[in-house]
């Protein structure tokens, strides 16, 4: 009997119409440059089965365009948003250093050190996708699947593929216009999820 094998791509949404500011919870869209991007990363791909999408603006209106485009089913899941950055919301990094030199630099250092004012701390936003990333394992078993989400929800995903520290979390570049993908074998002896390509361009 064949394993089933999963293939997750992972489409990271960036270039915001807001700028290089922390959109988290910002209802902020795509910029013209960052649609270009998406659609250009997808241009060859044709055989997902299914699209998974953040509700955030950024994300939701291109992945539904992607599964009108190739007459998929579209799941979005409110839990698949990216860190909420509090007070530091459509604020500029360089904005943030100029207010308090050295919070923003720890943050960088280990997110799970510090915690945004009035954010999300970084343990909340990895539990929950880290549990729904369990769930699409299970509902998605055997299926290529294409998730489209913003940078913060894809680093993270592959940062626990890896096994990776919080404090390696933003050595992971994730840039416009590139996509990734997870494989996920499932046999007797459970699941195992590996990194094969990362960060490709069209």
């Amino acid at each position: 009997m064949s394993i089933p094998i999963t293939l997750i791509d992972l489409l990271p949404s960036t270039s915001l119409d807001a700028g290089e500011v922390f959109c988290g919870s910002l209802n902020a869209s795509l910029s013209a440059e960052g649609l270009k991007n998406l659609k250009k990363v997808v241009k060859r791909q044709a055989n997902w089965e299914v699209v998974i999408s953040s509700e955030h603006n950024a994300c939701l209106p291109f992945a539904r365009w992607l599964a009108e485009k190739n007459h998929l089913p579209l799941k979005s899941y409110p839990e698949l948003a990216e860190m909420n950055f509090g007070t530091w919301e459509g604020q500029t990094p360089a904005s943030i250093m100029e207010q308090n030199p050295t919070i923003l630099a720890r943050w960088w250092r280990n997110p799970a050190c510090l915690v945004p004012p009035e954010g999300e701390s970084f343990a909340h936003f990895q539990g929950r996708i880290s549990a729904l990333w369990e769930r699409f394992m299970v509902e998605h078993k055997g299926k290529r699947v294409v998730l489209v989400a913003q940078p913060g929800v894809i680093r993270l995903i592959i940062m626990q593929v890896l096994g990776m520290p919080s404090r390696n979390f933003f050595s992971l570049a994730i840039e416009s216009g590139t996509i990734s993908q997870i494989r996920v074998m499932h046999d007797e002896a459970g699941v195992w999820a590996s990194l094969v390509t990362y960060g490709c361009h069209a």
